[in-house]
């Protein structure tokens, strides 16, 4: 593979934002962390691109080996790249969003990642810039409602 001499190293991953309507309110899926740093805490659900995926299956196989969830149309919404967004690594982030019906996909739900709804007014304090990512969907949700 050829290499760019002069390219800083960079890496891509896409976060997926799922709100679910469970018929009442709207919630939010949120997951554990499995990694430092910020281990143990709130996140969405966020993976980096493999080499040989596009941004639609990445944003998929991260949605569906953390929650279980398949099948779930999601939209890509904004690219996150403040250089300072993940201490570890110089790292863009494409965000994904998507409504769903909570109760139509409840089955699926795997808690390995301790995958939990939590209704948008009482989401815990997420990790690194997920609060301004999920911000920026309800925004978008909005203003497609309308």
């Amino acid at each position: 593979m050829r290499k760019y001499p002069k390219a800083p190293p960079l890496l891509a991953a896409v976060d997926c934002i799922i709100f679910g309507f469970d018929g009442q309110k709207l919630n939010l899926l949120v997951v554990k962390r499995r990694l430092a740093p910020e281990k143990g805490k709130w996140s969405l659900m966020g993976g980096f691109v493999k080499q040989k995926e596009n941004l639609d299956q990445a944003a998929a196989r991260v949605l569906k080996e953390m929650t279980g969830l398949d099948g779930v149309y999601m939209e890509q919404l904004y690219s996150f790249g403040d250089p300072k967004r993940d201490p570890e690594a110089r790292t863009i982030s494409i965000a994904y969003f998507a409504l769903i019906d909570s109760t139509q996909y409840e089955a699926q739900l795997t808690h390995e990642f301790q995958a939990e709804w939590f209704p948008l007014k009482k989401v815990p304090k997420l990790i690194f810039d997920h609060d301004t990512m999920v911000k920026a969907a309800r925004k978008q949700l909005q203003y497609k409602a309308h």
